[in-house]
């Protein structure tokens, strides 16, 4: 995939600047019919989502946004997850939906779990794709593990020193190089098929676009401290509406982080081939757990 292929797929649909409190979120939109948002991974870099998006805009209409600080979008790093919903409740709002579908991957799995406490009766089903769930503390060493060991010692060798060059060449010229590098060795770790790992790593590297690492910290953390909570925790294990989660068979994430939450009433949980991309390495299952749900959720 060219450079120019990977752009194309980035800005999948008709591009809008959206100005809210304090920043402007880089938006796109795909597709016709009732609204379904996503919301990225990371936290820290942009949305990687039109193939995703790709599997569902013939029957729903998707909304992908770059986050705060994040991207091609401007704003001060949040310091907590309340800036961050926020941001999508004012994205909502916008638009104009009464109502709409919230999905995420990884980290975004998480934001849209926490939008969805806050506002739920703005949510008509809930999508995680390679979410973390509430129980992330006590299976995020293994699953860091679980990672580490699918690269070689070479490469955590390199990954260390890149580490280590990042912090060293903050503000340089050299910085970018170092940091594309760093990103492209650490997610080609989430992938399945370890022969494709780093060429589908490259895939996510958007051209002209650097990872936040600061705003990656804070919003860990952010993620972190939110699901502790127990206050949170009531309220998530409460949530009425339909809930997906998909989980790839090859994900170094246990599954068993999601913990409880696939236990809630209208919850289903879909195994998928593939690692923490399902859509990238296994696409056409997920198309299917994808639009069964959402048919089952329109229907309803």
């Amino acid at each position: 995939m060219t450079r120019e292929d990977r752009g194309a797929r980035a800005t999948r649909g008709t591009l809008e600047v959206v100005d809210v409190e304090g920043a402007q979120l880089w938006t796109a939109r795909s597709g016709d019919g009732p609204p379904l948002v996503l919301c990225h991974g990371g936290p820290g870099v942009w949305d990687d989502l039109g193939a995703l998006a790709g599997l569902v805009d013939d029957v729903v209409t998707v909304h992908r946004f770059d986050q705060r600080a994040c991207g091609r979008s401007s704003g001060d790093v949040p310091t907590g997850m309340d800036q961050a919903v926020a941001d999508l409740e004012a994205l909502r709002a916008h638009w104009g939906h009464e109502q709409w579908i919230v999905g995420g991957h990884s980290w975004g799995a998480g934001l849209a779990l926490a939008y969805a406490v806050a506002h739920p009766t703005r949510v008509r089903a809930l999508i995680s794709i390679g979410g973390t769930g509430l129980d992330w503390a006590d299976w995020r060493s293994q699953s860091h593990a679980a990672a580490d060991a699918r690269l070689t010692p070479a490469q955590r060798a390199e990954r260390v020193r890149l580490r280590t060059a990042l912090d060293e060449q903050r503000g340089t010229p050299a910085f970018a190089a170092t940091a594309r590098a760093y990103c492209r060795l650490q997610w080609s770790s989430d992938f399945a098929d370890r022969e494709r790992a780093l060429a589908r790593a490259d895939e996510l590297l958007a051209p002209g676009l650097l990872p936040n690492f600061k705003a990656n910290a804070a919003l860990q953390a952010a993620w972190l401290a939110t699901s502790a909570d127990a206050g949170f925790r009531r309220a998530a294990l409460s949530l009425a509406c339909p809930a997906l989660f998909v989980h790839g068979e090859g994900d170094p994430r246990p599954v068993e982080a999601l913990g409880a939450l696939t236990a809630l009433p209208h919850a289903r949980l879909e195994r998928v081939p593939g690692g923490h991309y399902p859509w990238m390495e296994s696409p056409a299952p997920l198309r299917v757990v994808l639009r069964r749900f959402v048919a089952d959720v329109l229907a309803g």
